[in-house]
């Protein structure tokens, strides 16, 4: 009797694994297309062509900063390791054509720096359906994604880059094979305004 609900187990286990095994793998980023600043065709994950692609994802105009900072943290680390390739996307509901039109020219506008353009990629799709895809739980922070370039998610953190979440992405980074990373340098205490 033993053997025969031990043989049970062993075909219920066996029919579990897989499933169990696909739901623990990384989520992969959703095919989408749309175009950048410079007003040129990406499709993504398909015109990623680096082993380590960072991928910064922010949904509100008011995280900004965070996004600067971030862009600042990944230049530096950019710097030693020049296969590092790194996109900064605002995620959007999808929009009529003026509509985007109308919000690329205001990112376009407030980003004066145009050597960013290219790897400024605005996104407007079903927010609800990418995020989940990507294992986004919410909005209200930026979202920094390592992926390979076949778009599996190999690290995330969410947030601004605080010196643990920046140990946790160079941690990742070298582990998908970067050169080690120093600490990103402090920012510049900014000024009280009068």
């Amino acid at each position: 009797m033993l053997s025969l609900l031990a043989r049970r187990t062993c075909v219920v286990l066996a029919l579990l694994l897989p499933m169990v095994a696909q739901a623990a793998e990384a989520p992969i980023l959703p095919t989408i297309s749309f175009y950048n600043l410079n007003k040129e065709r990406v499709t993504l994950p398909g015109d990623l062509h680096s082993d380590r692609n960072l991928l910064l994802l922010y949904f509100q105009l008011t995280q900004q900063s965070d996004v600067d900072a971030w862009n600042s943290t990944i230049d530096q680390w950019h710097s030693i390791d020049s296969s590092l390739v790194a996109y900064t996307s605002l995620v959007s509901p999808a929009k009529n054509i003026l509509s985007r039109w109308w919000q690329n020219a205001s990112i376009r506008s407030a980003s004066p720096n145009n050597s960013r353009w290219s790897t400024t990629l605005p996104l407007y799709v079903n927010k609800h359906g990418f995020e989940a895809k990507l294992g986004i739980a919410s909005e209200a922070q930026p979202v920094l994604l390592l992926l390979d370039r076949k778009g599996h998610v190999l690290s995330r953190v969410s947030g601004p880059p605080t010196e643990n979440n920046t140990a946790v992405m160079r941690g990742a980074l070298q582990g998908a094979g970067s050169p080690p990373l120093k600490p990103a340098l402090p920012l510049p205490a900014t000024r009280p305004q009068h």
